[in-house]
């Protein structure tokens, strides 16, 4: 074999080893990519063994993540590289979110990770040492990549260390951002896509370990994660589908449900916090007061095995992060529990998403792809929505 050939076959099998190391962190159970033993292990580099989790493109530990984050969240539109043509610009329409690439794997979710690799992030209060800001989508080398939504592409070229990246801010005032892409570009800088509309291919561009892309949803300066986003196909400041879009039908509602609520408010402890927090974070007072009874039993001095407060259990990283200076103060509890579940309802469109997520978290909603399979989230979620349709038809 000459020496070019062998060089290229010992940085393919290098990588292949990083490639099979990554997939290890995740199921450790995972057997070792098959190399026919006394051939290939001979064409490695001198020092490095047969499978070894390195080689000539440097250790998993190499990668780094952060460097493309940063330029991710860095990157200005003068830089641009251009590459493709420029697309038509045009109005966009609608909030609809599409997943933007098809029939991809998420091999990292979003979120705290075990990976050293991923750098320390602080989340609504919260630290935490490695931090996915982003899905990773693994997808063969080559398959299209779409934009997520309606937006104007502000970036589409190179990163620092050699990430193709493309950038899109949305109407509502978002951004998602697609890492690691292949070099043949199709927008541009200043170019107006609409979901669906392809912007590139998946590739392995930057620091990676094997094909997919990395793709972020930001709001507001912070990451959040895509995934009930595209599950829901909408963007994060469109109304669910099943929100009013009367303000007057939408006043009439509320109205309704005070109503309800101050009919059977006799009957329900801490019934004027219930109402105002229902009232302040935007929900049905009824609907809070059934969560209260599930979680507490109306007790303000409750505390779980798992360390949840008070009368909407309160997990300690939850209160912090939303500014709760005493969680077994009823008025605070009650406003901090009223505008977790706010948050859910918004995100899921959805009560018995909003509940399962309040109950088991996020994460499990998501990698459950709904209510997760659990008796206790089950048995949770309907005890809740009995109660509350008890307090309503106790109201009729």
């Amino acid at each position: 074999m000459n020496p070019i050939a062998s060089v290229g076959l010992s940085r393919t099998l290098a990588r292949i080893a990083q490639i099979e190391a990554r997939l290890r962190e995740v199921d450790p159970t995972r057997g070792r990519l098959p190399l026919a033993p006394g051939i290939f292990p001979s064409l490695m580099p001198p020092g490095v063994p047969a499978n070894a989790a390195g080689g000539a493109l440097g250790s998993v530990t190499d990668v780094a993540p952060q460097r493309f984050a940063a330029a991710m969240g860095s990157l200005a539109a003068e830089s641009v590289v251009a590459a493709g043509p420029r697309l038509v610009p045009r109005e966009a329409t609608g909030g609809s979110f599409v997943a933007p690439v098809r029939g991809a794997r998420t091999t990292q979710p979003f979120g705290p990770s075990t990976f050293a690799s991923e750098p320390p992030a602080t989340i609504d209060g919260v630290r935490y040492e490695h931090f996915h800001d982003g899905l990773d989508l693994a997808a063969p080398l080559g398959r299209q990549v779409v934009a997520a939504a309606d937006g104007q592409v502000v970036f589409a070229g190179l990163t620092g260390d050699g990430a193709v990246v493309v950038r899109i801010r949305h109407d509502d005032g978002s951004e998602t951002r697609y890492g690691h892409l292949g070099a043949g570009l199709e927008v541009q800088a200043g170019g107006r896509v609409k979901a669906g509309d392809r912007v590139g291919v998946v590739g392995m561009t930057g620091n990676t370990t094997g094909p997919h892309l990395h793709f972020e949803l930001w709001v507001g300066g912070k990451p959040l994660d895509p995934a009930p986003w595209i599950e829901n196909g909408r963007l994060p400041g469109t109304p669910a589908p099943t929100d009013p879009v009367d303000p007057a039908a939408q006043t009439a509602r509320g109205d309704a449900a005070l109503a309800q609520f101050d009919l059977v408010a006799d009957g329900i402890k801490y019934a004027p916090e219930i109402r105002a927090a229902a009232i302040e974070a935007g929900i049905e007072p009824l609907l809070l007061a059934a969560l209260v009874r599930a979680e507490s039993n109306f007790r303000p001095d409750a505390v779980s095995s798992a360390g949840a407060m008070g009368l909407t259990q309160l997990m300690p990283a939850t209160a912090r992060a939303l500014d709760v200076a005493d969680p077994f103060d009823p008025a605070q509890n009650l406003g901090a529990g009223a505008k977790y579940l706010a948050d859910n309802l918004r995100l899921y469109g959805r009560v018995d998403l909003a509940l399962a997520a309040y109950q088991a978290g996020k994460g499990a909603v998501r990698a459950a792809g709904g209510i997760p399979d659990s008796p206790t989230t089950r048995n949770y979620i309907a005890t809740i929505l009995r109660t509350w349709s008890g307090y309503t038809e106790a109201a009729i």
